[in-house]
């Protein structure tokens, strides 16, 4: 009955050559989405509230998202020779994202009401990066080897301001009742005592070394190496706070891939990564915050890949990511953050891509997970499941080409239940 998604851009982008051995990729784009906002259903007795797809909750006349992106980017491209060369890419993006929510505020009670709440947030985000590579292929003795140095440095600055939705210019909820849960009571969107007013600054330095080994033609070794110098500074419009974190974050990654044959391949690896604790997309900072530890995430993988013929080649994969340090929302004051301890995923996935004809490709997936907390916390004991995480999920898309210029596609996607 509500929502609606209109989108336009534009994207050009040019190739020039500076010489036989130096090219310049530039483009831009410009996008603006502008969209229905729809934040769901709500919660009754623990379970998703029984209604009809197609409800609403809230004001329809008020939910609203529009974000606007201008983005330009450069990649020069060297080639010293053919055993080398040097590759520089720039990016700056401008993003403009402003949106109001009116929305379902609480569980639906035992006399068939809940609160509707609302707020509108607006955030002002740019951002540089530029990132250097030189990549060397030489030999030591009968190595082979594809030798990789390079650096990177990201800039990102934000602006947030929210307000909160006062209904009759007094109260920040209205009662409703589950089965006519639309209200038009007027709204005023002002700021109250906790809302976001501030400007956050965040800094990256990173710097990367890794080698591709070929041993014989059968067996490839990488191994690679990764230090990023993660600063944030953040400073509180309304009370003039300021909090800060620095972090020195060093990621190795090792692989090792064995080809029995040609169309076989068979690999494992290991890999580390962090996340800084700075909320969504580094953009906040807390005095509680700014005392948690990166998020820290190590990551086991064996597989194989097997082309089967020309047309048809399936791949299997098993994994283990183990992450600590982790957080979460508290449910309890969505304004505060609860540490979760530890946590433990296991999977398997399985995909193929094929072609049934000369005109007709399917491409399948299939991915198993048990993801559950591993460490006893005040959030949470052991062996409780993580959010968010489905058990099961299947994906399967058709492709015809009934020209070289025209095809038709259709798919699904299917998950289970997740906590």
């Amino acid at each position: 009955q509500y929502g609606d998604v209109e989108r336009h851009g534009i994207n050009p982008t040019a190739t020039f050559m500076a010489g036989d051995d130096t090219s310049i990729q530039m483009g831009y784009e410009y996008f603006n989405d502008n969209r229905f906002n729809d934040r769901g259903i709500p919660s009754m007795g623990g379970l998703p509230y029984h209604t009809a797809p197609e409800t609403f909750f809230g004001d329809p006349n008020q939910n609203v998202a529009d974000a606007i992106i201008n983005s330009g980017y450069m990649v020069i491209t060297h080639d010293f020779s053919a055993d080398s060369n040097l590759r520089n890419y720039t990016r700056y993006t401008d993003n403009s994202r402003f949106y109001k929510n009116v929305y379902a505020g609480s569980a639906v009670n035992g006399a068939g009401n809940l609160s509707i709440v609302g707020y509108d947030n607006n955030i002002e985000r740019d951002s540089f990066t530029n990132q250097t590579d030189l990549t060397k292929k030489f030999e030591t003795g009968s190595l082979r080897h594809t030798a990789l140095v390079g650096m990177e440095v990201t800039r990102q600055d934000s602006d947030a301001f929210r307000n909160t939705a006062f209904f009759n210019n007094l109260t920040t909820s209205v009662t409703v009742p589950a089965n006519n849960p639309i209200t038009t009571v007027p709204i005023t969107f002002r700021q109250s005592a906790s809302d976001a007013d501030n400007r956050s600054e965040v800094r990256v330095y990173a710097g990367y070394i890794q080698d591709q080994i070929d041993i014989t033609d059968y067996l490839q070794v990488i191994a690679g190496l990764r230090y990023d110098r993660f600063d944030i500074d953040f400073h509180n419009n309304r009370t003039n706070d300021d909090f800060s974190r620095d972090d020195n974050l060093i990621s190795p990654r090792l692989g090792v891939v064995v080809k029995p044959q040609s169309d076989v391949s068979i690999y494992g690896s290991y890999s580390t990564s962090y996340l800084p604790s700075s909320g969504e997309q580094f953009a906040t900072l807390t005095q509680q915050t700014q005392g948690l530890k990166p998020e820290h995430m190590e990551n086991y993988e064996i597989g194989s890949k097997w082309d089967i013929t020309k047309a048809l080649n399936v791949s299997a994969a098993l994994y283990q990511l183990d992450r600590t340090n982790t957080s979460a929302t508290d449910p309890n004051d969505p304004t505060q953050l609860v540490p979760t301890g530890a946590s433990r995923t296991r999977g398997i996935e399985l995909a193929t891509t094929g072609y049934f004809t000369d005109k007709w490709q399917i491409i399948g997936g299939y991915a198993y997970q048990d993801a559950e907390i591993t460490k006893t916390t005040a959030a949470a004991p052991a062996g409780r499941k993580v959010a968010l995480v489905p058990r099961h999920m299947v994906s399967v898309w058709n492709k015809y080409d009934f020209t070289p210029q025209w095809a038709a596609a259709i798919g699904v996607v299917h998950q289970t239940d997740q906590f």
